[in-house]
Parts: structure tokens; sequence; C-alpha cells
């Protein structure tokens, strides 16, 4: 049967053991962190073992954690010559791993500093914004950069998904979209119905369990409620789990036949 949406499971490199148990259990792809993983070799080391990141035949097309926390673009404290010059190299880096979405979460990051004017920490990320959606136009091959709303407790600027796509429609950029994150949106109390008013910008998604925890049973009717909108909007792109696996490899099976029943229900796969 043909599917609109592919699934995925955020983690690291997996290797060969352990890409092929992912796509055993129905893992179309990998998303890993920008920071954690993408920017962590240096530049000859990462050209060295390029090949490793599809070992096992699963390849990354998405990635999260855009920033390492103490690269500031937001508050007193920004260098744009350090922030631009990474954002110039992770995007060409992903563009070498056939990375399409880049998920601009990076909570510390963008954390505006007590006392900092707010108006001028929203013309920042805004900024911010602009320097990542260049690089991702000097490497090409159309990676999209995603926004993403995240709870209080992470970050204190764009908390909410409406924000974020308030954001993203004032920037009015062809590569700068959102990601529509199931745990944000329960953690903020947000309602499904939001993803409607940012149609236009929704290009990825993110879903998980409670407290993180790996999709479960239990988890499906608001998978399906929240599936419906994006089926509703027209979404044919990737839904990655987020989420604290204790053992990704065991654990992986019944979370992707999770999200895939739901979406099946939805009829958005």
């Amino acid at each position: 049967m043909s599917t609109k949406v592919t699934f995925g499971i955020c983690t690291g490199v997996p290797g060969e053991a352990r890409a092929n148990a992912l796509r055993d259990a129905g893992c179309d792809y990998y998303e890993p962190g920008v920071a954690t993983a993408v920017m962590g070799p240096s530049r000859a080391e990462f050209d060295t073992h390029l090949s490793s990141w599809n070992e096992g035949g699963l390849e990354p097309r998405s990635a999260n954690l855009f920033l390492p926390g103490e690269l500031k673009v937001v508050g007193p404290d920004v260098q744009p010559d350090k922030v631009q010059a990474y954002m110039n190299e992770a995007l060409q880096r992903a563009k070498a791993l056939g990375i399409r979405r880049i998920v601009f979460g990076s909570g510390k990051a963008r954390e505006v500093p007590e006392g900092f004017p707010k108006d001028e920490a929203y013309r920042q990320l805004g900024q911010a914004a602009h320097w990542a959606s260049e690089a991702a136009e000097k490497a090409g091959d159309g990676a999209v950069i995603c926004l993403e709303h995240l709870r209080h407790q992470e970050t204190n600027i764009m908390n909410r998904l409406a924000e974020a796509g308030q954001i993203a429609h004032e920037l009015d950029l062809a590569n700068v979209g959102l990601v529509v994150d199931y745990y944000h949106l329960m953690e903020e109390q947000e309602d499904f119905s939001v993803v409607n008013d940012v149609a236009d910008k929704v290009a990825h998604v993110h879903v998980c369990g409670p407290d993180r925890h790996p999709p479960a049973p239990g988890d499906q009717e608001r998978l399906v409620s929240l599936f419906e909108k994006l089926a509703g909007i027209g979404y044919q792109g990737r839904i990655s789990i987020e989420a604290n696996f204790t053992d990704v490899e065991a654990e992986a099976p019944a979370a992707l036949g999770v999200v895939r029943q739901a979406a099946e229900v939805a009829g958005l796969a």
C-alpha cells in the first residue's frame, strides 16, 4: 500500500546492526542531532566516514538539535560571524547526508536572558532564521529549516505552534517552515486545530507518548486526533518519533506500529 507519509526515529548514527533492526521494525529513516552528531567530528573525519551514516540501508532524512546551547542567537552575546559560519557548515554537511529537514528548536541557544527586551529577542530570532535560510540556500538541495515550538520548561520564547507560525509567516521565506510537535502541543495545552492556521508552513512532524515515552496503544486516540488535522491540510512528509527509548531496538516495533496505525485510521497513510 502506498503511503502519504514516512516514519522515522530520532537517534544517533545507528550502525549496521541497529539500522537493520530499525528497518525490520518498519522505520523508513532516522533523525540525528545536528549539534550532537552531524557537527560532532571535524570536517575531515566527517568526510572520511560519510558512508557510515547509511550502514544497514537506513539513511538520515531529517535532523534536530540545530544549535548547541552555547551558540547564542538571542541576547547580548550573539556573535553573528560565528553563528553564520556554524550554520553554513551544518547545512553543507546536511546536504552531503541527504537531510532535507532541519528542526530549529535549540531552546538554550534562543533563551532570552532576564531583563533583555523581548521585542529585540524576537528580532534576533527572526534574524537567526534568516541566516539559517541563507545557509540552506547556499548548500542547495532543498533543505527546509523547521521552526520548533518548545514548551516553556525548555525555553522562554516561541513556546506555542501558533506563535511559531506567526513568526514563519512574518519571515515569509520559502525554505523556513514549521515542525508540528505533538509533545509540546500537549504540554502547552494547545488545541490541535492550530494546525489549520499554519497549514502552509507545516514541513515536519514529531510525536511521542506522555513524558517523552515511546508511543503506546493508549496514545493512539490522541495521535489520531492530531493526524486527522494533518490529513485535513494534505500533509505529506515525515513523522519522527522523538522519545526516550530504554532499548530502541526492542521498543521500536511497537512504537512504530502505534504511530502507523494512528496514521492509517486518520487517513494520513
